[in-house]
């Protein structure tokens, strides 16, 4: 085998180079074809072994070999030596081939990019290095070629790598993008449409992707103009008034237009142009920024206009803000803010007593950075001025000085005036508590006076009504108005005595559980008689609930005077409806009736004492004005409440209110 005849079996260099360029850039499989490859050069140019690899320091990275286990370490290591070291293709002696016997390689290295190479072959043969029959140039240029042929491939790989790669970061810096993203095509549909263009427009992606963006985001009075614009910016190149950022409006899909900053870029890919615009919503920043304004306006209008005097510093020692007050305070009239803050404490100093002992104790202050308040000072001309003085520290930094100056002596006026009105509004509100208890004192002895005289008058007239054969007609007509006004009377004094135990606190309940519907029913039962003489029929309809812990007894009252009321108070012929519900955790007792009903602008009065709707009273119809107030005393007494619903000539509802379940 020492001639290139004998050695070469399995065809000529150029089929080899054929079958390489077949296997190894046909191939979708990155070097999937490469042993292939090597087989046919080892059985072509009679070889023991071939090996593909990349030199990469003391060890290379083996790409392929052939036949399969060829290359062990110390082989490796061999050729890696002598890759770095090789200049040209000379083959070089090998000790020990991969069969144990004495030989020769050859490395073919392709051409460096970048100062690396990408893939050298190693072939190893027979004969002695310096047998140039054996490796003629047929074989060294095959090798070379090969050699080429698959760091073309491999550049391609890394080629497609790294496009994916920078593809992948494109979309993931596309979607993480804090700003609306959106691109279009020269038709104007968008092509393009990122998460944040999705939280800005309320659209998603999949559903506007192929849609024309005019129909999507312009809101339809600028569709035309907008679309027009856009298509002659893709078609010329001419950006027209797509020229840095721009405020534009934006339809929301909910409707609403929004203010949003568009920054266009037009990119061109594969010969078309590409409408790129970045959307950042600006409704929210316009409005801090306005509300910031109105606020900084506010701001300052308060301070110029506070009653204490205020001076505010920056952390340069500058006035920034000044009130009137303070100017006035200590006679400076000129404008303040701009001027240094020593140069005006200076000045303030001289409105003080001992001005040198107000310059010591403000510079000690300022250099503290420590709040001080409540310091007074006497001024030259008599008056007192208390001034605190507080740094203005953000994050630990200190960003100025606000000092603020009150005159004493006004503040003191007001305390006195403060004081004189405090103890004026103490004694009316003792002498208002001496009327009332005398008005209840001189309501409790009339009420106990009033009745041993009536219960006479109500027994003697009892006894003449039983001498009624001895009677005229018209001293029976009398008799009975001196028992009606009697019993007025006596109810009358009744419910004062009532009322004023309640409001005293001297009448307690005895609570315990009651049945509203019972309730109800049995006060429905005692009033039905009366009612019936006066022509009122009384209906009633109560619904299921839990029973009520209160006072059964009291709980009648507020039901009989409202029941009264509402017979007294109805047509004849008429009907007084009482029903009762349990909801929503209470009890509603509800008493109707169809009469004179109440103004409107009475109704909120009626649960006062003496008071009385006027249409009852110029109907003459009695009363004292005293049962709603005991009806509202009682119920809230159970903590309940009571309502009245009215309509003048149609009718009156009061509605009674009670916690249930209890």
């Amino acid at each position: 085998m020492g001639t290139a005849t004998s050695k070469r079996r399995g065809g000529s260099a150029a089929a080899v180079l054929d079958f390489a360029v077949a296997k190894i850039l046909g191939d979708d499989a990155a070097l999937g074809g490469l042993p292939a490859v090597l087989d046919r050069m080892v059985a072509a140019f009679g070889l023991r072994a071939a090996l593909a690899f990349q030199p990469a320091g003391g060890q290379p990275s083996v790409l392929a070999v052939h036949p399969p286990g060829a290359a062990d370490r110390a082989l490796l290591a061999r050729i890696a030596v002598m890759a770095t070291a090789q200049r040209d293709s000379a083959p070089v002696p090998l000790a020990v081939t991969p069969d144990g016997q004495p030989g020769s390689v050859l490395v073919a290295r392709s051409v460096p990019v970048k100062g690396q190479c990408l893939c050298a072959l190693a072939l190893i043969g027979d004969a002695a290095a310096g047998d140039d029959g054996y490796w003629d140039a047929e074989t060294r240029a095959s090798a070379h070629a090969v050699a080429a042929i698959v760091a073309t491939q491999i550049r391609h790989a890394n080629d497609m790598a790294a496009l994916a790669e920078r593809q992948a970061l494109t979309r993931a810096l596309i979607a993480g993008a804090p700003i609306a993203v959106l691109a279009m095509d020269a038709d104007g549909r968008l092509i393009e449409f990122n998460p944040a263009a999705e939280k800005l427009s309320g659209y998603r992606r999949d559903d506007v992707l192929g849609q024309p963006l005019s129909e999507i985001l312009v809101p339809e009075r600028d569709r035309s103009r907008v679309l027009e614009h856009i298509k002659t910016y893709l078609a010329t190149g001419d950006p027209e008034e797509f020229t840095g950022q721009l405020l534009v409006p934006t339809l929301h899909a909910d409707g609403t237009e929004r203010v949003a900053e568009l920054t266009p870029v037009q990119i061109t890919l594969g010969g078309q142009a590409i409408f790129t615009g970045f959307l950042r919503d600006l409704t929210e920043i316009e409005r801090s920024h306005a509300e910031l304004a109105d606020q900084t306006e506010r701001l300052n209008c308060l301070i110029a206009s506070a009653i204490p005097g205020v001076l505010i510093t920056d952390e340069q020692g500058t006035v920034t803000n000044v009130s009137q007050s303070f100017g006035t305070m200590f006679g400076l009239d000129e404008p303040l803010a701009g001027t240094p803050a020593v140069s005006v404490l200076r000045r303030v100093a001289r409105a003080f007593d001992d001005p040198v002992r107000f310059t010591r104790r403000a510079v000690a202050v300022m250099r503290a950075r420590q709040p001080t308040t409540g310091e007074q000072l006497r001024c030259a001309d008599g008056r007192t001025i208390e001034w605190d003085y507080w740094p203005v520290l953000v994050n630990g930094r200190h960003r100025g000085d606000i000092w603020l100056a009150w005159d004493m002596s006004e503040r003191h006026e007001l305390d006195q005036q403060r004081l004189e009105a405090q103890r004026e509004l103490a004694e009316q509100n003792e002498r208002l508590r001496e009327l009332d208890e005398a008005r209840n004192q001189f309501l409790a002895i009339v009420s106990h006076e009033l009745r041993t005289p009536l219960t006479s008058i109500v027994s003697f007239s009892e006894l003449i009504r039983g001498e009624a054969d001895g009677l005229t007609p018209e001293g029976v007509r009398f008799l009975d108005i001196i028992e009606r006004n009697a019993d007025r009377m006596h109810r009358l004094v009744g419910d004062l005595l009532i009322l004023d135990r309640l409001e005293a606190g001297a009448l307690p309940l005895d609570p315990a559980p009651v049945s509203v519907p019972d309730l109800v029913a049995e006060a429905v039962r005692l009033a039905a008689p009366a009612a019936a003489k006066q022509g009122i029929t009384i209906q009633v309809s109560a619904g299921d609930g839990p029973l009520v812990t209160a006072d059964h007894r009291r709980l009648m009252q507020v039901l009989d005077n409202l029941i009264a009321n509402a017979v007294k108070f109805s047509h004849r012929n008429r009907r007084v409806l009482v029903t009762a519900c349990y909801a929503g955790g209470q009890w509603r007792i509800d008493v109707t009736d169809t009469g004179i009903g109440i103004p409107p602008d009475e109704a909120g009065q009626l649960f006062s004492r003496f008071v009385r709707a006027s249409n009852a009273r110029i109907a003459g119809l009695p009363g004292t004005g005293l049962g709603l107030s005991i009806v509202k005393v009682l119920t809230e007494m159970h903590g309940g409440h009571v309502e009245v619903d009215s309509t003048l000539g149609r009718g009156s509802t009061f509605s009674v209110y009670l916690p249930g379940g209890g």
